[in-house]
């Protein structure tokens, strides 16, 4: 999988989203579909790669640090999706355009970092790949970890390519 976050467009994503003439709908439509979802399945992802870290110690493809990791990738997006809806989104629904530079400047260096913990999520899985014979536990795990992958990335370069752009100085 190549991590793709910034600069692409986000076809998928914008197929997905609400009019793009309308920013109250695109918020509301990322707040739903991303921000619920991502917290919704991190928990049980985390709870997931417990299970299967405890029952197959001794498996040689066992995904060592998967559970911390999910885990740190839970504490730092629910943090960057907080400034989100407690900051950005409401800022951005009072002004018609300009003037969040900073902000999305900062939301963007923490996409960046989110692409940088993905990157590490694949390598740890080895690419999402379940082993010969595993559990239906490993199994949802990986599956569930290689949509989290796929839904942030759309998550982010929908935010990227489509509502940050028209909040940016000269946009």
């Amino acid at each position: 999988m190549t991590l793709r976050t910034t600069g692409e467009p986000a076809a998928e994503a914008a197929a997905a989203a609400p009019e793009h003439g309308d920013t109250a709908a695109l918020i509301d439509h990322i707040l739903r579909r991303y921000h619920e979802t991502h917290r919704r399945e991190l928990t049980q992802l985390i709870e997931l790669a417990r299970k299967v870290q405890a029952v197959h110690t001794d498996h040689p493809r066992l995904p060592h640090g998967l559970a911390e990791l999910l885990q740190e990738i839970r504490t730092e997006l629910e943090a960057h999706m907080r400034k989100e809806e407690m900051i950005l989104f409401p800022a951005m629904l009072q002004c018609a355009g300009g003037g969040l530079g900073a902000p999305i400047a900062r939301m963007r260096h923490d996409h960046a970092e989110h692409g940088e913990h993905l990157q590490r999520l694949e390598h740890i899985t080895g690419g999402f790949a379940v082993p010969d014979g595993a559990c239906r536990s490993w199994q949802a795990l990986y599956s569930g970890a290689a949509k989290l992958a796929a839904d942030l990335i759309e998550h982010i370069t929908l935010e990227n390519t489509v509502l940050f752009p028209r909040f940016e100085a000269g946009s």
